[in-house]
């Protein structure tokens, strides 16, 4: 069974994975995922994959926790170990906002650079977070030193700023503040056995990323059709914000799902690439025109609730055999029929 992402993430692939994997396929020499976000198809890919690989994101606080598991773990799931608390959650989201451009130009500038701490609150947060734009900066309020020189929250009227409102206050939770498993070993004390069993969960994460490089910046770096068919045949599993939520991600995305469309234009017909663009009904209907097959999926519930309108659209040189779709961990009830996945 894969490994599950520990913050909840909006359009994250998860139950998809299996449907990618299936027509990208596992005997691929490379993969490359230039919109990583939590991780969920290289998380979910199948156990015999093991190609080459690379991850890319523009948001430095998704950039650097992925660095931050792959090399301090248990450093990463200590600093996520966190009572729900609504102070923390304001004041720990605008150090994190204002800490930003700062990360994202030493992750650029150094392939090793990480900040365990830093990627322990982010994942914190975002389990708290209600909704979209977690760590966008797009909110009024700002910390600013009183009369006597200490930062106080207050509305301000530019620069960076966060939202304020209430953390996530039900009784299920998500992600790291999920309830705890029982653990069989009562004489150990819950706050002991908790720390041991996120140390585990990351120490599992970090196996997951064993072969994978971690880029941050824009999606074009890291999507040179020389680059990605070096090792031969490449899956490219392409997951840009969509052009109908732009208000959930932490940067503009207000023309990004137009220019990876037109990007799969120009490349779609190379033999060496097996591409997945994933998008809303509609979004890139245009592609069937040159080849492009799109496959529905069920997000199930999911982050932001059951969404009948997910497609994911692939390339003429993908695979075409869908006998291997539950072998890559599809959920039994889904099979593929009239090219829909459905129930």
């Amino acid at each position: 069974m894969p490994v599950k992402t520990p913050f909840p993430w909006f359009g994250g692939k998860s139950r998809a994975a299996g449907l990618i994997w299936s027509r990208i396929g596992s005997d691929i020499g490379n993969y490359c995922e230039p919109f990583f976000g939590s991780g969920a198809v290289w998380l979910g890919r199948p156990a015999s994959y093991d190609g080459w690989a690379v991850g890319n994101d523009l948001d430095g606080n998704v950039c650097n926790f992925w660095r931050s598991v792959e090399r301090f773990p248990a450093e990463t799931a200590e600093a996520a170990d966190y009572p729900v608390n609504e102070c923390d959650l304001h004041a720990r989201h605008l150090w994190l906002v204002t800490n930003l451009p700062k990360l994202s130009g030493r992750l650029m500038a150094d392939p090793e650079y990480c900040e365990p701490r830093t990627a322990g609150w982010w994942a914190w947060g975002a389990c708290q977070w209600i909704g979209g734009g977690w760590c966008s900066g797009s909110g009024p309020w700002i910390a600013e030193p009183d009369e006597d020189g200490i930062a106080v929250l207050k509305i301000g009227n530019a620069g960076r700023g966060v939202n304020r409102q209430l953390p996530h206050v039900g009784n299920a939770g998500c992600g790291v503040n999920r309830k705890l498993p029982h653990m069989g070993d009562a004489g150990r004390g819950v706050n002991r056995q908790r720390r041991q069993w996120l140390i585990a969960w990351f120490d599992e994460l970090r196996d997951a990323l064993r072969n994978i490089r971690m880029c941050c910046g824009e999606w074009q770096r890291v999507v040179s059709p020389l680059t990605l068919t070096r090792n031969g045949v490449c899956g490219v599993v392409l997951d840009p914000p969509y052009s109908q939520t732009d208000a959930v991600y932490a940067h503009d995305s207000s023309t990004v799902a137009h220019d990876v469309r037109q990007w799969c234009v120009d490349n779609g017909d190379n033999p060496l690439l097996r591409i997945a663009l994933c998008g809303h009904d509609g979004e890139h209907n245009e592609l069937a025109a040159i080849g492009w097959t799109a496959e529905r999926w069920d997000s199930h519930g999911g982050y932001q609730g059951k969404d009948d309108r997910e497609r994911i659209w692939f390339s003429p040189h993908c695979l075409k055999d869908d006998q291997s779709l539950f072998a890559f961990g599809a959920d039994a009830e889904d099979v593929i029929t009239n090219g829909e996945v459905g129930k």
